[in-house]
């Protein structure tokens, strides 16, 4: 659980920094199942094979950006990260985690969506300024939060995350019209640097943004968002809602039964009073529902 101290900077801020939240171990096993993703990821957008000239699995999992020289792709996102792999099933398990989200949005929290994003050695895409989301529900003070967990370290060399503070508060900004004035380096702006087990917590509302990895060190941060209860009440169909929210006790389930965990206590999810016994198939429906994008 947040104490409240952390509770309440998160509230005036936007953002909140974790430090050495999740433990070595399983950054470690986090950090092979990424290179393995990255490694098997199609050649490029609109391919089908990795660079082995193997099929991938759902290609459209996996985002390019477009760097100069016009025409090269770089690999910056890997969406459906649950549907794809059991270590990331069992991460979004992690009990620590989901007390944490459970200080800010109280027991029935549900999950919005989950991605990997990563900027590779040398040619590392910037991530543009940015609120997360599209305002489906207009300018709310409450549009859901993310939690980033940083695999490895990230500084101002390799892109790290800028946020402006308290811009949470602001509701839907004119960014470009920002930048326009002051150019990509917003001066309001601040460096939030990571080793690797932090987690950085900021609100979707918070504006924020990154430049490019320009040095020779991967940067790869596994994100998973979270809404509270109330905020998707009324906007996606209760049936969607439920569905996203069984794979909570889902994860919960797969982590305790790995045995990777042995001293760990489960986190019990108030909306479900066991733990959910799937079929392949009923799994594989479950972890492809979209996401609750707001």
């Amino acid at each position: 659980m947040l104490n409240q101290e952390q509770i309440n900077y998160y509230r005036q801020q936007g953002f909140l920094i974790l430090k050495q939240f999740i433990a070595s171990e399983e950054v470690e096993m986090l950090r092979k199942e990424v290179n393995r993703m990255i490694t098997h990821a199609p050649v490029r957008r609109g391919a089908n094979c990795d660079v082995y000239d193997e099929p991938v699995e759902h290609p459209g999992d996996f985002a390019f950006a477009d760097l100069e020289p016009k025409g090269k792709q770089v690999l910056n996102r890997i969406s459906a990260p649950l549907a794809r792999s059991e270590v990331m099933r069992r991460a979004f398990g992690n009990p620590k985690l989901l007390s944490a989200v459970e200080s800010l949005y109280g027991p029935d929290f549900t999950p919005s969506a989950e991605a990997i994003v990563m900027k590779l050695p040398g040619d590392g895409a910037p991530f543009a300024w940015h609120q997360d989301g599209n305002f489906k529900t207009g300018v709310q003070p409450e549009r859901g939060v993310n939690f980033g967990i940083y695999l490895y370290a990230s500084n101002q060399k390799n892109g790290c995350l800028y946020v402006i503070p308290k811009s949470h508060t602001w509701g839907q900004v004119d960014i470009q019209r920002m930048i326009d004035e002051h150019g990509e380096r917003l001066p309001q702006a601040n460096p939030v640097c990571a080793k690797p087990g932090d987690v950085i917590v900021h609100s979707r509302n918070l504006i924020h943004g990154s430049f490019a990895n320009a040095s020779p060190n991967l940067r790869v941060t596994v994100y998973f968002g979270y809404h509270s209860g109330k905020t998707v009440e009324g906007v996606f169909e209760q049936e969607h809602i439920k569905t996203r929210m069984r794979a909570i006790p889902h994860a919960v389930r797969l982590r305790a039964e790995s045995g990777l965990f042995p001293n760990e206590e489960p986190y019990l999810y108030a909306p479900f009073q066991s733990t959910l016994d799937l079929t392949p198939a009923e799994q594989k429906d479950l972890l492809r529902t979209p996401p609750l994008h707001l």
